[in-house]
C-alpha cells in the first residue's frame, strides 16, 4: 500500500511526529487521570453509598457542609412518597490526632447501625450500638497514618479531644478530599455540636432509595441525585472544569502538530502526488492514503501513551500521594479523541491533495 511503503522508506520523519503524538497523548492522558484521581479524592464516599437520591436542607444550597435537619424533617423525608429506605448521615470535618503531634484531616461521617449508610466492613468488625466512642476508618486513612485496629484517635469535641478506637476498617473513599471515617450518629452530634438534645440538628443529609424522587421537596428540604449531589461538592465543577480546558488544549496542540507535519510533508511531495495523478491515481485515492498515514501516525502514538500512562501509574505513581486513576472508558475515549482531533488538523493538507494539478506539478518538477 502506497501510505505504509512512504512510511517505510521515511521511518525518521514519521517516527518523530509519531513521538510528538504520543507526547501529547500522554499529556492529556495523565491530565484526565488527574481529574479522575481528584474527583474519588472529591466524594468517592458519597457515590459509594448505598443509595440513588439524597435530601438536604433546602437553605444549604446544596452544601453537606450547611446542610442541618431536625429529628421531624428526617422522619417527613423517610415518609415522603416512593422512598423505598432511607438513612440519616451526619458530616463534620475533623482533624484527627493519630500519633503525639501527628494530625491529619478525615471526613467523619455519622451513621445509624444497620442502615442503607453503613459501610462494608473489610477488617476488624462493624460497630455496635456500645461504640459511643469507636470508629470505622477508611483504609486511605489506614494506609496514610499507618493506624491499625486497636488503636486510639484523638478526636476534637469542642476545644478539647476524646479518644476513639478504631474498630474495624472499611473501603468506602474520601470526601471532601479527606479519607472518610464512620461513627455512631448520636456521637457524630456530640463531636459537631457538644450535645443531643432535641436543639441539637438531627443530621447533615439524609440517603434514599427509590424512584422518581428527584426534585421532591418538602418543609425546609429538597431532594437531589446522588450525582447531582457530587457535582455540587465544592470546589468539584470548578477543578473539572479546569481539567476539561486542560485536556482540550492538548487535543488542539495535537491537532496543530499533526496538521503542520503533514501540510509540509504535502509541499514537498506536490510534485510526485502530480506524477502519480497523471499516470492515473485519482485524488480520492491519494487522499485516502494520506488519511490512512494520519491515522496510523495518531493511532500509534496514542496507543503507546496510553501504554506508558498506565505504566507510570503502576510504578512511579503507585501511592497515593499524586491522586492518578484510569478507567477503562477514559483510556479509550481519550485515545479516540487525540485520533480524531489528528485526523482533523490534517485535513486542509488532505484538502490540497485533491486540488493539485498534475500538469502544473509536473513543471515545477522540471
Amino acid at each position: 500500500m502506497l501510505a505504509i511503503r512512504e512510511m517505510v522508506r521515511r521511518k525518521l520523519q514519521f517516527g518523530l511526529v509519531t513521538g510528538v503524538v504520543t507526547l501529547i497523548a500522554y499529556l492529556v492522558l495523565m491530565v484526565t487521570g488527574l481529574g479522575l484521581g481528584l474527583n474519588q479524592l472529591a466524594g468517592t464516599a458519597l457515590l459509594a453509598l448505598d443509595g440513588d437520591h439524597l435530601a438536604y436542607s433546602d437553605r444549604s444550597n446544596l452544601s453537606v457542609i450547611r446542610s442541618q435537619l431536625s429529628e421531624a424533617q428526617v422522619k417527613d423525608i423517610a415518609s415522603a412518597p416512593g422512598v423505598k429506605a432511607s438513612a440519616a448521615i451526619g458530616y463534620v470535618a475533623a482533624a484527627i490526632e493519630y500519633q503525639p503531634g501527628e494530625v491529619e484531616t478525615a471526613a467523619l461521617l455519622g451513621i445509624d447501625l444497620g442502615s442503607i449508610a453503613a459501610p462494608k466492613v473489610i477488617e476488624g468488625r462493624s460497630l455496635t450500638p456500645q461504640d459511643r466512642r469507636g470508629l470505622l476508618v477508611d483504609r486511605s486513612w489506614a494506609s496514610l497514618t499507618g493506624t491499625r485496629i486497636g488503636d486510639t484517635l484523638q478526636v476534637p469535641v469542642g476545644l478539647a479531644t476524646e479518644p476513639f478506637e478504631v474498630v474495624g476498617v472499611a473501603d468506602q473513599g474520601s470526601f471532601f478530599f479527606q479519607p472518610a471515617m464512620f461513627m455512631l450518629r448520636d456521637s457524630w452530634r456530640t463531636v459537631s455540636y457538644r450535645s443531643v438534645d432535641r436543639e441539637t440538628p438531627y443530621a447533615s443529609v439524609v440517603l434514599l432509595q427509590g424512584g422518581g424522587l428527584d426534585g421532591t421537596r418538602g418543609s425546609g428540604w429538597e431532594v437531589v441525585t446522588k450525582d447531582t449531589a457530587f457535582w455540587n461538592i465544592e470546589g468539584v465543577s470548578a477543578q473539572q472544569g479546569t481539567v476539561d480546558a486542560l485536556k482540550y488544549m492538548g487535543l488542539l496542540i495535537g491537532a496543530m502538530v499533526i496538521g503542520v507535519f503533514f501540510y509540509v510533508i504535502t509541499l514537498q511531495k506536490v510534485a510526485l502526488l502530480g506524477v502519480l495523478k497523471a499516470i492515473g491515481a485519482s485524488g480520492l485515492y491519494l487522499t485516502a492514503q494520506g488519511m490512512l498515514q494520519v491515522f496510523l501516525v495518531s493511532l500509534v502514538g496514542t496507543v503507546v501513551a496510553a501504554g506508558l500512562a498506565v505504566l507510570t501509574k503502576a510504578t512511579v505513581l503507585s501511592s497515593d500521594a499524586i491522586p492518578i486513576a484510569f478507567t477503562t472508558g477514559a483510556v479509550v475515549s481519550t485515545t479516540v479523541a487525540v485520533v480524531v482531533a489528528g485526523v482533523l488538523g490534517a485535513a486542509l493538507s488532505m484538502r490540497q491533495i485533491g486540488s493539485i494539478d498534475p500538469i502544473i506539478a509536473m513543471q515545477q518538477q522540471q
